[in-house]
């Protein structure tokens, strides 16, 4: 069924379209890999959604789109090739579809954003609602609380669905998500309290205790009810699985002006077995469900472990990605060590700066898409008191399926012009170890970068020091490639071979120092800079820059990302769209080494 087929359906009807949906949404994650089992969780939502409200005249923003399958396949989208080049995108995309009003690749913005489009539509003077549905424990993310905390009035025809899985990509730990759990006891105290007040005309102890119980209950709760004082109605908690409950609700609210959040309880992975035992492992699956591969991932887990047994002072920080930054095994051998803020990113990084500032040594794993959310505490709390805090950045550079929402190219331009902050992107995982060594010997704001996926060890390695800070892996005289990233070394080596020129190959794995030893004696050279990530502001930029404050000649050649967003797609195949494939390089490598 698509969205003008399922408005006004019957429950029947309802649940013989959730049921082909799921079965569409595992065929097409089994095959292409993708987001299983939040989508999995908000089926009869999203359709009973369809059923009751009229999109895309009223406006359904997700938040974190992880959560979209089902709108997909509703408005008309197949995901046979989904997250793969020309397919859909995993992500609600407005370049996409008129349906998805609003992009969401990042948490926390739903609320915010819908409060801004209701805002928009009334100076227009246009009717429309606006339904904003956040969940994963995105609630608990700044810009969320922002917006429901910022102001007592809130616009009318203003829906907020909070979908509660107990979830944000690993389990939940906030005290926001324990309030809503004693939220969620609100059914269970009204069939109680029918209970209690057939009962009240007990006697003795007993009738005092039932009363003692009842007046109990009903306090807590209205404790709890902070919605309503942020300028909604509250209403909940129901069943996200019951679809004969959720059109009752949603049509009674359809007929509301008033703001609305709808609290509804929903179970991340159903329908799925597999999922429903294991949402965290099934939030993100590659093809077959298999867990996606990351090298550099598995290496900083065991790297950390290692480094954890030696000093006591060592403790990992993250922001609900634990398993994702390879930290499963530090959870499982050192709990009391770990923190994860939730899906805080901003609050993860002060929260490492006071620990710095405390006397023990943290290390923040973070997906480099998620740290730019976090740039002001970087410059502010870490890099400006110059505290010890390494950060390990995970999925620098092209991410592949996520795209344009998840792409790790900014990172590198934005940091390298902060303060005391160091930059480092290890050539292998066996690097990573020696990097991680001499960034924690510096006591200084660090910053390790490095991609995901498979990465190959290159075989050679010269430890870094002060004195060697990049690494020479192949001989030549006439042409030096400075190659800064795992990829972009080992594209570089292999495009040396493909072209045929005897360049010299250069891991340049500090950005920030640069190596102006090696830079000093090669200035009279060719000199081609290569990174997977933005040409504008990044290595090659440092090194541009490095030599125009000497006023210094030289033949040199930028070879990086353009600036724009870059689609989902895989990582070779972002390569070759960015001109950045070992083909590519070794075609440039060739051109330039001609030049007279």
């Amino acid at each position: 069924m698509l969205a003008e087929e399922i408005k006004g359906c019957s429950v029947a009807q309802a649940e013989e379209c959730a049921a082909w949906l799921r079965g569409q949404m595992i065929d097409a994650v089994r095959e292409n890999g993708g987001h299983l089992a939040s989508n999995l969780g908000v089926v009869e939502l999203i359709v009973a959604l369809y059923a009751v409200f009229d999109f895309p005249h009223d406006k359904l923003i997700f938040d974190v789109g992880h959560q979209c399958y089902a709108h997909k396949l509703l408005t008309g989208r197949s995901l046979d090739r989904l997250r793969k080049q020309d397919g859909v995108s995993g992500f609600p995309d407005p370049q996409e579809s008129e349906y998805d009003a609003f992009i969401a690749g990042h948490s926390g913005t739903s609320i915010a954003a819908g409060i801004g489009m209701c805002a928009a539509r009334d100076r227009i003077g246009d009717r429309y609602k606006v339904i904003s549905l956040i969940g994963d424990a995105s609630l608990g993310n700044g810009v969320a609380l922002e917006a429901v905390f910022s102001s007592e009035k809130k616009p009318s025809d203003f829906v907020v669905i909070l979908n509660d899985n107990g979830m944000s990509i690993d389990k939940n730990h906030s005290a926001l998500y324990r309030s809503l759990c004693k939220m969620s006891a609100k059914r269970r105290y009204r069939t109680f309290n029918s209970f209690l007040s057939r009962r009240f005309k007990e006697t003795g102890a007993f009738g005092r205790k039932l009363r003692k119980i009842k007046y109990t209950i009903k306090g807590w709760m209205n404790k709890n009810d902070f919605f309503e004082r942020c300028g909604f109605k509250y209403v909940g908690p129901v069943n996200g699985h019951d679809l004969h409950e959720l059109l009752t609700m949603l049509g009674n609210i359809s007929k509301l002006e008033e703001p609305v959040l709808l609290h509804v309880v929903t179970q991340k992975g159903k329908g799925y077995e597999a999922a429903e035992a294991d949402p965290a492992r099934f939030h993100g699956v590659s093809k077959n469900f298999a867990a996606g591969e990351n090298s550099f991932a598995v290496a900083l887990g065991r790297i950390l472990c290692e480094r954890a047994a030696l000093d006591e002072s060592l403790v990992a920080v993250t922001a609900a990605m634990t398993e994702g930054v390879g930290l499963s095994d530090f959870a499982q051998q050192y709990p009391d060590r770990l923190y994860d803020a939730g899906i805080c990113e901003e609050a993860a990084v002060t929260m490492a700066a006071g620990m710095a500032k405390g006397g023990i040594s943290p290390v923040v794993c973070m997906y480099s898409t998620f740290l730019q959310r976090a740039y002001d505490q970087i410059v502010h709390d870490v890099c400006l008191q110059n505290l010890p805090v390494i950060f390990c950045v995970d999925r620098a550079g092209f991410v592949g399926a996520d795209g344009k929402t998840h792409q790790g190219l900014q990172d590198l331009s934005a940091l390298r012009t902060i303060p005391n902050l160091s930059v480092f992107a290890p050539k292998d995982c066996a690097e990573l170890a020696d990097v991680f060594d001499y960034a924690w010997n510096k006591a200084t704001p660090c910053v390790i970068r490095y991609p995901n996926g498979y990465a190959p060890n290159l075989g050679q390695r010269q430890p870094i020091s002060d004195y060697y800070l990049w690494e020479t892996l192949t001989e030549g005289e006439e042409l030096i490639v400075l190659a800064s990233g795992a990829r972009a070394v080992a594209r570089a080596i292999d495009a040396r071979r493909i072209s045929g020129c005897p360049c010299r190959v250069v891991n340049c794995r500090t950005i920030k120092p640069l190596d102006e030893r090696l830079l000093r004696d090669i200035a009279d050279r060719k000199i081609i800079t290569f990174e997977e990530g933005y040409a504008c502001g990044g290595f090659g930029s440092a090194v541009a820059e490095y030599y125009a404050s000497y006023a210094q000649p030289v033949r040199l050649k930028i070879i990086g990302a353009e600036n724009k967003f870059i689609p989902h797609a895989t990582t070779l195949e972002q390569a070759e769209a960015c001109h950045l494939s070992v083909q590519d390089l070794a075609r440039k490598i060739k051109a330039f080494s001609e030049q007279r």
